[in-house]
Formats: C-alpha cells, sequence, structure tokens
C-alpha cells in the first residue's frame, strides 16, 4: 500500500516538474487555476526524524482540506488551486522555495488613444498628415503577464511605409494590468488604409488575441492637370481640347474649374474635365483648378490656356530661353493659397526643375529639385515669388524658367515671441507682437488689463501704441506697445486683436509686475471682459 502510494506520488511530482521551471532560487510550479499542484520538497529531513513545515509567503499554512501533506514523498499537494494560492512555498529552513504560479487566462485586450478608450465596433481611426499616432494597448488580468507584440499591415497591394512599429516602452504589468505603447511618429498618407494590431499571448491561450484600428488618414488636396492633346502641342483654333483634374484628398473632394477667377466658357464634368469640343481664341486665359475640403479652399497652380489663331503665332508665351533670370512678358502663374492650406507649384510640365525663391533684392535662394514643389500648412511668410529653371528638350546648355507667384490669404494670423514678461513696479517696458493678413487689416487694436481699448499712433495714461510698422514678410506687420512706467494695475493680459474682411486674429501677452503697489481692485474681472469690450470697440469703430 505504501509502495503503491510512493509511486503514484511519484508521478505526480514527474507531471509537475515537467510544467516547472529549475531557477537559482528553487523550482517554480506552474498550474491552471482550479487544477492540482505538487510542491516537492528538496533537500529535506524526509524520511528521516526530521518534521516538514509548510509556509506559504512566510507564514505556516492553516488548516484547509485543499492541503495534503506527503510525507512520505516529501511534497504538499494542493487541489483546486485557487489564485491565493500563488507565491513563494517553503517546507523547511534548508530547502530551496519553491514558486507556485496559478496560471490565469488574460482577458480581450483593448486600446487606447490620449488615453480614450476606443470603440471597438468602429475599426476606423481617423488621424491628421504629419501628425504624430500614439496608441496605447491594455490587457487585464492574466497571469503570468502575457506577451504584448505590435504589427502594422500595409493595405493590400502596398508596401509598408516608413516609420512604422515605433514601440515606446516594454509591456509593463502594473495593478492586475499589463500595457504597452507603440508609435508612428509622422504619420504619412502611405499609412492610409494600415491596420495597426495589437498582439497578446500567453501560454494558457489556444490562440493569440488581438485588438486592432484602421488608419483613416486625412489628408490636404493635391492636384495634377492633364491635357489632350499632352503638354507641348501647339493648340490652334478649332480643335477639341480636353483638361482633366485629378484631386488627392481624404476625405475625397470634388474639383472644380475656374477661368481668370470665375466661371470656364464650357461645361465642366463632375469628374474633373474641361472639354473644348471646338477652340476657340475667347478661350485664351488663366485657368485652375479648385476644390473645398473640409473647412478651407484648396487651389492648383495655373495653368495658362494659349490658342493659336491666324497666322499660326503664339501669343506672348512664358517661357524663356538662355538661362535668364528675368520672365518674359507675360510670364509666370499666379497662385492663391489659403493659409494653412497647401499648394503644388509645377515647373511648366516639367519634371526635372530646379526651384528657388526670390526675394525683393532679386536674389534666389535655392530650394531642391524635383517637380512639381509642395508646399504644406502654408503660412502666410511662404508668399511671394518663386523661380523653376528647366533644361530645354531640344538645345545644349539652354535653360528657360517659370515664375510662380503664390499669394496666401486668409484670417489674420497675430503672435508675440515673448506670450509671458515680468517686470518691477516704476519699470519702462515694452510689448511686441507681429501679424500677417491678406487681404490687409483694417483694424488693430490693442486691448489692456483694465479693459481700455487704445488703438495704434495713440498715447493714453502712460501707455504708447506706436504706429504700425512693416514686417519681416509680404503682408507682415509689427505692432509695439510701450508703459512708460508700471504698475500693479497693468498686471494681466494685453491682447492685440486684428480685423480684416476674413475675421479676427489675437494674440494675448501675460504681464506679471512684482515690487509693492497697490493692488487695483476688480484686475481679476479685467482680463475676462477685455475681449468682450473689444468686440463692442471693434462694432463701433468699424
Amino acid at each position: 500500500m505504501d509502495t503503491a502510494r510512493f509511486l503514484l506520488t511519484a508521478l505526480l511530482i514527474a507531471a509537475a516538474l515537467a510544467n516547472s521551471v529549475v531557477g537559482d532560487y528553487g523550482v517554480e510550479v506552474r498550474v491552471r487555476e482550479g487544477g492540482r499542484a505538487v510542491l516537492p520538497c528538496r533537500g529535506s529531513s524526509a524520511g528521516t526524524n526530521g518534521a516538514i513545515a509548510w509556509k506559504h509567503r512566510g507564514e505556516p499554512i492553516g488548516q484547509d482540506p485543499r492541503y495534503h501533506p506527503d510525507r512520505s514523498a516529501s511534497s504538499l499537494i494542493i487541489t483546486r488551486v485557487r489564485p491565493t494560492d500563488s507565491g513563494p512555498w517553503s517546507c523547511s529552513q534548508h530547502a530551496p522555495p519553491v514558486n507556485l504560479v496559478v496560471l490565469e487566462p488574460p482577458r480581450a485586450p483593448y486600446l487606447l488613444i490620449d488615453s480614450r478608450r476606443l470603440d471597438p465596433g468602429n475599426l476606423f481611426v481617423p488621424v491628421k498628415e504629419n501628425s504624430k499616432l500614439s496608441v496605447e494597448c491594455v490587457v487585464e488580468g492574466g497571469s503570468p503577464a502575457p506577451g504584448l507584440h505590435w504589427l502594422l499591415v500595409p493595405p493590400p497591394g502596398s508596401t509598408s511605409p516608413p516609420g512604422l512599429n515605433q514601440q515606446e516602452s516594454a509591456p509593463a504589468a502594473t495593478q492586475g494590468f499589463t500595457r504597452s505603447v507603440a508609435s508612428i511618429p509622422r504619420v504619412l498618407r502611405d499609412h492610409h488604409n494600415s491596420t495597426v494590431a495589437c498582439i497578446v499571448t500567453h501560454q494558457t491561450l489556444p490562440a493569440p488575441l488581438n485588438a486592432s484600428i484602421l488608419l483613416d488618414v486625412q489628408f490636404t488636396p493635391s492636384f495634377a492637370i492633364t491635357r489632350v492633346p499632352g503638354f507641348g502641342i501647339p493648340l490652334r483654333e478649332g480643335i477639341p481640347v480636353s483638361l482633366k483634374c485629378d484631386v488627392d484628398s481624404n476625405p475625397p473632394s470634388l474639383p472644380v474649374w475656374q477661368k481668370d477667377d470665375g466661371a470656364p466658357p464650357v461645361e465642366q464634368s463632375n469628374d474633373g474635365f474641361l472639354n473644348f469640343t471646338s477652340l476657340k481664341r475667347e478661350h485664351n486665359g488663366w485657368y485652375k483648378c479648385t476644390t473645398r475640403h473640409l473647412l478651407s479652399t484648396y487651389s492648383s497652380i495655373g495653368y495658362f490656356l494659349n490658342v493659336r489663331y491666324g497666322d499660326g503665332e503664339m501669343n506672348p508665351g512664358d517661357i524663356e530661353v538662355g538661362g535668364s533670370t528675368e520672365a518674359a512678358t507675360g510670364s509666370g502663374n499666379a497662385v492663391e493659397v489659403s493659409v494653412g492650406g497647401a499648394v503644388q507649384l509645377e515647373c511648366g510640365g516639367n519634371e526635372r526643375g530646379c526651384w528657388g525663391r526670390v526675394s525683393t533684392s532679386g536674389q534666389v535662394s535655392p530650394l531642391g529639385q524635383g517637380a512639381p514643389l509642395s508646399i504644406h500648412s502654408v503660412l502666410y511668410q511662404q508668399a511671394g515669388h518663386y523661380r523653376c529653371y528647366a533644361p530645354e528638350p531640344d538645345r545644349l546648355n539652354a535653360w528657360r524658367t517659370h515664375n510662380v507667384h503664390l499669394k496666401v490669404t486668409g484670417v489674420p494670423m497675430v503672435l508675440a515671441r515673448n506670450l509671458s514678461k515680468v517686470a518691477e513696479v516704476g519699470d519702462a517696458i515694452s510689448l511686441l507682437a507681429e501679424y500677417c493678413a491678406s487681404p490687409s487689416a483694417t483694424k488693430v487694436l490693442w486691448i489692456l488689463p483694465t479693459a481700455r481699448v487704445i488703438a495704434p499712433g495713440t498715447t493714453l495714461w502712460g501707455i504708447t501704441a506706436h504706429n504700425i510698422t512693416n514686417g519681416n514678410w509680404t503682408n507682415c506687420h509689427k505692432a509695439l506697445l510701450t508703459v512708460d512706467r508700471v504698475g500693479k494695475e497693468h498686471e494681466g493680459e494685453f491682447s492685440l486683436l486684428v480685423w480684416s474682411g476674413r475675421g479676427i486674429g489675437q494674440t494675448t501677452i501675460r504681464l506679471n509686475v512684482t515690487g509693492n503697489g497697490d493692488t487695483s481692485a476688480g484686475r481679476g474681472m479685467a482680463s475676462s471682459s477685455a475681449l468682450l469690450v473689444a468686440v463692442i470697440a471693434i462694432a463701433r469703430i468699424c
């Protein structure tokens, strides 16, 4: 009887050791919740007069019908294992500890973006082009902690775009949760329709768990204009001509043709075609493709449709041979784009051009080669003249220039280099702000912490709002405000408001006053009501 019992216990120990790991500090036994665990007692005095006293986490075990000490095999059998049974076990002072790991399967993972839990039923996640995307994967439960792995799968038929699968930190388990964060430092339009997946592995799982999202990358429109017959073929009066505009954007937007900022002379289709069944001389002019995307209007580069008629001589064109830096009469395109939008500047249909920006003094600063020249998130400071140098295909050492004037319009943009300043009572200070506006500003006002309004070119209450001066860029200006002697009543927010036909722009400079002085009552209300006073003042003046 004792021999049979010993053999049975030995078999249980062997089975337990098959699911155990021997380390430097003892044995680790792993068992599923509700199963049976056999904890061996190695190096003890079993079989002699020595006693075995099992302890769990350093405390003697109590009476529990699930605990079955087997002195003949120097082991402890635990039935119906619970999560509370996990941890170190010891049988004697000289025996190595046994670590019991109760295997618990993890729950299904979920994803967080900006600390917000994503709806598992909505796979599409909108993200803007050129922004950074960070995704956190969270798994509850799991013992030992599950493994978290990241995958980024490109859409079918495409290759993996750059900057994928950037893991910021290794999986970390805290308070029953395992977390891992992965990021894409710069989201590109090539990431559109890619899948980001968090894969969860654990020894209790028959198959890995996963949570995934589908990237819906929103990007501003880019334009591609084609022509039949192709560019470079002379257009004579009476022939059929077709212009085609393709707009690449997300969400998708429809192309709309314009001629000289008005409606085109022929009907256009919804798919971007502008078809001339018989070209006429009055069709001469500047054409551009526009589109309405989200909250802005975007425009392609202007294209001059040049019709040959009469003796077949061309009208004055925009091609100049020989490498001169001066544009020919009538040359150059005018492109208008809203601030914050995007634009592509074409090099007259040539893909080998080199771009430069022309300063007011006529100097050209190189921008690089390749066409088109793409400018995203356009600023007022990027308005001005651009020039492309392209090789003549039929003449060696001959170049032609293509000039583009970029005009930026929109809501006034106002900024201050220092958003906060510190001054002592009695000091004299200067506050400087800059603004850019096209169309030009119709009204500029300073709003004081006392809720008073002062216009440029005015001196009141020891404060001077100086006349507006030109800035360093086209359509940009500087506004200067000086305080002769700072007092406690000047502590608070100084705001510059700029009004144009497109809206109002504002920047605020916070002044902190130190030193002795009487605190002006009601100063706290002044800053909060300043903007309301400014709007009332503008309504009265304008």
